[in-house]
């Protein structure tokens, strides 16, 4: 598995994106952070990053608006739904990313999901 793995975090809270970044950076994951729908989209169209990390509820465009254009501009990257909002938990947005977590949950089961997803995407 390589440690040099490109993410994306799409959130629209600051800390959380900052949060996120420098525990997954510290791991010496690749990470890009985006605020919102839009500017995800621009940076698969740019990069082809092996996971997203993908909040539901942004403002302007939200996770549940671009979850099929992700999976139409970058088919094998991953999807990690990481939402503050348990109600979505067993939704058809759930279903159809690769992975649902709730923001209340540990960073450690973050980066246990994250080594998963890597480790079933190696030829």
């Amino acid at each position: 598995m390589s440690k040099k793995a490109k993410i994306v975090i799409a959130d629209d809270d600051a800390g959380i994106r900052a949060t996120l970044t420098d525990i997954l950076t510290e791991r010496k994951y690749a990470i890009d952070a985006v605020e919102n729908g839009y500017e995800l989209l621009v940076n698969l169209k740019k990069k082809s990053p092996q996971i997203v990390i993908l909040d539901l509820m942004m403002p302007e465009k939200d996770g549940i608006e671009v979850l099929s254009a992700i999976r139409s501009i970058s088919p094998n990257t991953k999807i990690i739904i990481y939402t503050g909002f348990k109600k979505y938990e067993n939704s058809i947005y759930a279903r159809s990313a690769d992975k649902f977590l709730l923001k209340g949950e540990s960073p450690e089961k973050l980066l246990q999901t994250i080594e998963e997803l890597l480790e079933n995407n190696t030829p």
